[in-house]
């Protein structure tokens, strides 16, 4: 026998035993903190429910012959983090996964994948419109919108924007238009570099030094910097796409700064976006206090000169007031969905920072509120945090469902009472550690704040980057001693530290101290931003402890500029990555010093030690950066006449466009004028690792189409070998011979153990040679290593394989 039946009976006893190698390390359960955008739609004759469960990397299909009781009936397993759902039919169901970089199109009559499409970095979700119909998918990542044919599921079209992350798609009442917004649009903000930036105010208080020379944020169409901002920055939040040519017709501008939820009004074409504004031309932490964003909808008219007007979610506000009780009991923060009634005088809005959805009429004004976690009113219990995050409506049952995020579940709203009846979960299992679960909400629990209206994730949106900069200074601060762990070296740091772009809370684990200047010895030592910040209260030392277990788990996704098998590729933007890897590791651009001698590439890019300031020709002393998501950051141009989608780029302020800029400077000795070697360095940077390896997440459904062909095997074999080198665990999910079931790959063995006690395991070979027949239709995929097994073939993790559950 080749390992079959007794490697699967093993691999149980191991499991329930606790047992050594490598089945012990199988209950991990990895999570990306991907963005859901619109997990939860109907399929067209409103008789099911689809629901993306996230966390679980599946379908969730529930029953709405009940509608104010759905059942669950099915739960599909689709790629890694799927965000959004959307049904072309009644039984072709299309689900954007956002680590997997795919769709997976679903048949809910056969309860499995049927085909994979892989879209490009980071989808986020899809909608079908023009003649003859199309599928257009948005790439958040690329800052594209891809086309396809949904017959042949063939591309038809790459349509790039000038916008960042688009996510949200709608589309016109007449479906001749395609509507994306921009997630990450930023404000028109920019950072006039240090150098030719005013000196900053006097400190307020007296005992302090100079502060030191900083950039300014400004506005790149404030008059008073034109010789310095030459670039224009458009600002664009929405794109209207002809969906029958596939062309772009106009852009809408100065909707919001982070814009994640989009709608159309069902009569009139109105366009209503949810969307934060940042405040961050406000200068200082103590003036920001307490209001950091506007919560708005803006309303976009859509005729031949379209106007563009924001309601405020929480009109009349006192943002002086501080704590202020009343406006957490009504408070309306970080909204992400919208969804219309039928008549159109009335949508809802998910209010994902406080666990309320709102009605709002035609003119955007909140008409009625409702609350979906335990904790209502002023009352807050980040522990319990729902986290509404998607919005559908059953029109002729006046239901609302709402997909709550962190708790992963669903809430089932009446409309006509404006009250939750039944709270359900989105799965049979939830994954998720009691870590996450416990932790998870101190990220985004908007009533943590003096009033209500912001959370940490309203800069660190889904723990990631706002793609803007904030000076959080404060001139009545006290200097702060930081002691370089690495190296003892005492640093004093004043507190008017100036612009500092927003740093992505993934990949935290081992990265200490933290912050741009290094100036938090832990995670911990955030905590005072909840009071000097956010107008609220310090947490407890207990909470803020689970807030730091937490983070420490999100983990940043792969880098897609990367070789699947995690080589470099021989070329990268008119570089070469693997002559830039030799230069980072080995050549010195000062004596004795290489790239590698602070950016170690073994520990993510950074020796973790404090840089002094004259080291690196700066003012201030700083943390030696981490560079393993310098690709996000690239999209900020200072081309005089030309057009930037960012207004920041590179080091702690953005004020850098490019990495090509960044090491033509002459702190880097011999490379400054080397531009070979700046442009092999700039493609090794923006192919650096992340820590997960490109073919986690990456799919290939296998039926009698395709099984026996190259581009087949070949996945197949890169993924074994990935898994063997243990970059990856590879499972396999869909019917083998006839039966719908899991299988998990077995590096040692090198055979696939089935989902079932006493089920034979099955070589490659078999498995091939039963999709060619037309008994197999499954798909492969690359998962986190360490996942497998759950996420293969013991679902809950508990020793009992899924089919004998």
């Amino acid at each position: 026998m080749r390992g079959s039946t007794v490697s699967s009976l093993l691999l149980a006893a191991l499991l329930v035993a606790g047992g050594g190698g490598r089945a012990l390390a199988q209950t991990a359960y990895e999570h990306f903190e991907s963005p859901q955008v619109h997990p939860v739609r109907l399929t067209p004759d409103g008789t099911k429910l689809l629901v993306s469960n996230t966390a679980d990397s599946r379908l969730s299909v529930f029953s709405l012959a009940s509608p104010q009781s759905p059942t669950l009936l099915a739960e599909i397993p689709v790629g890694l983090e799927p965000v959004s759902v959307n049904a072309r039919t009644n039984d072709e169901v299309w689900v954007v996964n956002s680590v997997s970089d795919s769709v997976s199109i679903v048949s809910l009559s056969q309860g499995l994948v049927v085909d994979t499409l892989l879209v490009g970095d980071e989808p986020a979700d899809v909608v079908f419109a023009g003649s003859p119909q199309r599928a257009f998918v948005s790439v958040a990542r690329r800052n594209e919108v891809r086309v396809y044919d949904p017959s042949t599921r063939a591309l038809v079209k790459t349509i790039p924007l000038q916008g960042n992350s688009p996510r949200a798609l709608a589309v016109s009442p007449s479906g001749g238009s395609v509507y994306a917004a921009f997630a990450l649009s930023g404000n028109r903000t920019t950072v006039i570099p240090a150098n030719l930036a005013p000196p900053q105010p006097n400190p307020t208080n007296t005992s302090l030094p100079a502060p030191p020379q900083v950039g300014l944020i400004v506005d790149a169409k404030d008059p008073n910097w034109t010789s310095v901002v030459r670039y224009t920055m458009p600002d664009n939040d929405v794109v209207e796409i002809n969906a029958n040519t596939q062309v772009v017709t106009r852009y809408f501008s100065r909707v919001g700064t982070v814009n994640l939820g989009l709608a159309v009004q069902p009569t009139t074409g109105t366009l209503y976006v949810a969307n934060t504004e940042a405040r961050n031309l406000v200068r200082f932490e103590p003036t920001l206090r307490g209001h950091i964003v506007d919560n708005r909808v803006a309303r976009i008219t859509t005729g031949s000169t379209p106007s563009i007007t924001p309601v405020d979610l929480n009109p009349g506000l006192d943002y002086s007031v501080l704590p202020n009780a009343s406006a957490k009991s009504t408070a309306l923060a970080q909204p992400t969905d919208l969804v219309f009634e039928s008549s159109g005088s009335f949508a809802w809005v998910a209010a994902f920072g406080t666990d309320r959805v709102a009605r709002i009429d035609a003119s955007g004004a909140v008409v009625a509120r409702v609350e979906v976690g335990p904790s209502t009113g002023s009352t807050v219990n980040p522990r319990t945090k729902r986290g509404p995050r998607g919005l559908a409506l059953h029109g002729a049952s006046g239901t609302l469902y709402v997909v709550n995020r962190l708790s992963n579940t669903l809430s089932v709203v009446n409309t006509s009472t404006a009250a939750v009846v039944r709270e359900l979960a989105v799965g049979a299992y939830d994954p998720s550690s009691t870590v996450i679960r416990q932790g998870r909400g101190f990220l985004y629990d908007a009533k943590l704040s003096g009033n209500g209206t912001a959370s940490c994730a309203s800069c660190h949106i889904d723990a990631e980057l706002d793609m803007i900069a904030w000076d959080l200074g404060d001139r009545g601060g006290t200097m702060q001693t930081v002691v370089d762990k690495v190296t003892g070296q005492t640093f004093n740091m004043h507190p008017m530290k100036g612009p500092m772009t927003t740093q992505t809370l993934k990949g935290l684990r081992g990265q200490d101290p933290l912050h741009w200047r290094g100036d938090k010895a832990t995670f911990n030592d955030f905590n005072g931003a909840f009071a000097a910040l956010m107008g609220g209260s310090q947490l407890t030392s207990t909470d803020m402890q689970a807030f730091t277990d937490f983070i420490t788990t999100v983990r940043l996704a792969p880098n897609p500029n990367r070789n699947r098998d995690d080589t470099l590729p021989v070329t990268f933007g008119g570089g070469d990555p693997r002559a830039g890897e030799f230069t980072f590791l080995n050549e010195p651009f000062r004596t004795g010093l290489t790239c590698n001698t602070c950016h170690t590439a073994t520990t993510g890019g950074t020796n973790r030690s404090i840089t002094p300031a004259a080291a690196i020709q700066e003012s201030q002393d700083m943390k030696v950066a981490h560079l393993r998501n310098l690709y996000q950051k690239n999209g900020f141009r200072k081309t005089v006449g030309g057009t930037s989608v960012d207004g920041v780029g590179f080091i702690h302020d953005g004020s850098i466009a490019t990495l090509d800029e960044f090491l033509a400077q002459p702190v880097f000795g011999s490379f400054s004028t080397d531009p070979t070697r700046r442009a092999n360095l700039t493609a090794y940077l923006l192919t650096f690792p992340t820590g997960m390896a490109p073919a986690v997440g990456y799919a290939r459904t296998v039926s009698s189409a395709n099984a026996n062909t190259s581009a087949v095997s070949s996945d197949a074999s890169l993924l074994q070998a990935q898994a063997q080198a243990g970059k990856i665990d590879l499972v396999v999910k869909g019917k083998v011979n006839g039966v719908v079931r899991g299988l998990y790959y077995n590096p040692l063995t090198r055979v696939y153990d089935v989902d079932a006690s006493g089920a034979a395991s099955l070589t490659w070979s078999q498995l091939q040679a039963s999709a060619a027949s037309g008994s197999s239709h499954f798909t492969l995929m690359g998962v986190p290593p360490g996942t497998g097994v759950r996420m293969g073939i013991d679902r809950d993790a508990d020793g009992v394989l899924d089919a004998n559950e």
